[in-house]
Order: structure tokens, then sequence, then C-alpha cells
């Protein structure tokens, strides 16, 4: 149960700092490392939710995998639809928003290097 809330107050925490510190404010975009270390937390933070239903490592994994795959779309698409690209560059006071692949993929590896982290720590 503990695992549970903690992810469930975490993972917002970490949404809200990417958002607010990382975006409107531009940490993220002055500091490269900003958003690989929150992707790592995420990755951490939503292996410990999946964590808190099961221990298998498999179905943890595949969970994150979901996740990612939800979340990288969700850029893809705020890059991609117009009406989605205006908005976050009015609300965050971007100048353009982009997406490349090979940042997905970073992502996606920063990720999994999070959960990797929290399996070690969960023996």
């Amino acid at each position: 149960m503990q695992l549970f809330i903690t992810s469930l107050i975490a993972l917002p925490s970490i949404f809200i700092l990417d958002l607010v510190v990382g975006m409107y404010y531009g940490f993220g975009f002055r500091h490269y490392w900003f958003f690989q270390v929150e992707h790592v937390l995420g990755g951490f933070f939503v292996a410990m939710f999946f964590g808190s239903f099961t221990d298998s490592r498999a179905v943890i994994l595949i969970g994150l995998a979901v996740v990612t795959f939800v979340w990288e779309s969700l850029e893809y698409a705020a890059a991609h639809i117009q009406s989605w690209s205006d908005f976050m560059k009015r609300k965050l006071r971007l100048k353009k928003v982009e997406f490349s692949w090979a940042d997905s993929v970073f992502d996606l590896v920063c990720n999994y290097v999070g959960a990797a982290l929290l399996l070690y720590f969960l023996k």
C-alpha cells in the first residue's frame, strides 16, 4: 500500500514539475539533463505503481512500456496536431513544439533505467 500511495503522490508531482519548471519557466530547455532526470524518476515511480499490484517483473516492465508508448504518442500528437501545438505554445510560452525519434528512444531508455533502479531496490 505504501508503494501505491508514494507513486500516486510522486507521479503527478513530476508531471507538474515538468510543466511548470521544465517548460513554462524553460529550465528543461536551458539544462538538457532536466527532462532526462524526470524520465528516470517517471520510470521509477511508474514501475513502483505497477509493483504495488504485482511482484512480476515482466508485468511491471510491460506496464511501463504501455505508459511510455502512450506518453510518447501524446508528445508526437502535440507536435503534429496544430491545435495542440498552438495550445502548448500559448499556455507554456513555447516558441515551438518539436518531436524527434532520437529523443523518444532516449526517453524510453531513461524510463527503463528508472524501472531497473526500482527493481534492483525491490529485490
